[in-house]
């Protein structure tokens, strides 16, 4: 036979312990998701300081010196992998050898000049001054953002949106190791795969690397 249960009476008072057992099941799901997104945020957070020139967010949030290492094994990857033809291709010319051996130096030298806080936004607005100068010069198209023709167009929501939608995968290998890989906004070929540890009681950006084409 089935029993209704009882109504609480009123002015009675719910058991402590179920209603602590409540709020942990309802809180629980509710730190999980604010748990995956908080990388997010961080690399969210990185992306801005590069557009204002926060260079203080940026000594802070970025492990320079393992992420320029990683950068550059990326690149020299790369260049590697370019410079393994078919072995049927005609034989280089006197110039391409002379640049095939440059190039990995070049490109160290250059990332050991431009990834610091201090240049990384200098180059953000070199991109920036492409994008809006010389771009529409030659006629190409700005890649549609997540807003565009609204009135949120161009705002930190806008590029929010566009930056999720762009990321390929985003990888939890620990508790304290993320992984994210974000597909270039004008080049779909390239793609940049950042990992940040937990260290303390902040995420921060801990290698990076560049792969695809195009650079």
């Amino acid at each position: 036979m089935l029993r209704h249960a009882r109504p609480m009476p009123m002015g009675a008072v719910p058991d402590p312990q179920a209603m602590r057992l409540l709020k942990l099941l309802l809180a629980t799901p509710l730190l999980g998701v604010a748990y995956i997104a908080w990388p997010l945020l961080t690399a969210l957070q990185i992306r801005e300081a590069i557009i204002t020139g926060d260079t203080a967010t940026l000594e802070r949030k970025v492990e320079w010196v393992s992420v320029r290492a990683s950068l550059k094994g990326s690149l020299s990857a790369e260049t590697k992998a370019r410079l393994e033809k078919d072995p049927n291709a005609p034989a280089p010319s006197l110039w391409q050898r002379i640049k095939a051996t440059l190039a990995p130096s070049l490109a160290e030298s250059a990332v050991d000049r431009y990834v610091t806080p201090e240049n990384l936004p200098s180059l953000f607005g070199y991109r920036e001054t492409y994008r809006t100068s010389i771009r529409p010069a030659l006629g190409l198209q700005e890649p549609p953002t997540a807003l565009a023709g609204t009135v949120f167009a161009g705002s930190f929501v806008d590029r929010m949106l566009s930056f999720y939608a762009r990321v390929r995968r985003a990888v939890f290998y620990s508790l304290t190791r993320f992984e994210v890989e974000v597909i270039d906004r004008y080049q779909p070929e390239r793609r940049y795969v950042s990992t940040f540890e937990l260290k303390g009681w902040e995420w921060k950006l801990t290698a990076l690397a560049v792969l695809g084409t195009g650079y």
